[in-house]
């Protein structure tokens, strides 16, 4: 799975640490997202979304 969180987190000058506490994860969470080293849930992906006010197909790219 590869993602473009790093990418619209940037945009929106958040941090690693601000999206993790918007979404109630730890900040080691998002960083396994953004490599593609952990495959959220449903809830997850749907949180992370909301809170880059994007939606998942945007920020997850699965397959490949």
């Amino acid at each position: 799975m590869r993602t473009k969180i790093k990418e619209y987190r940037a945009k929106q000058n958040l941090t690693q640490e601000r999206l993790a506490e918007m979404v109630g994860v730890r900040r080691e969470t998002i960083i396994f997202l953004e490599q593609g080293k952990y495959n959220p849930s449903l809830k997850l992906a749907h949180n992370v979304a909301n809170a880059m006010q994007t939606t998942i197909d945007e920020i997850l790219i699965f397959g490949d």
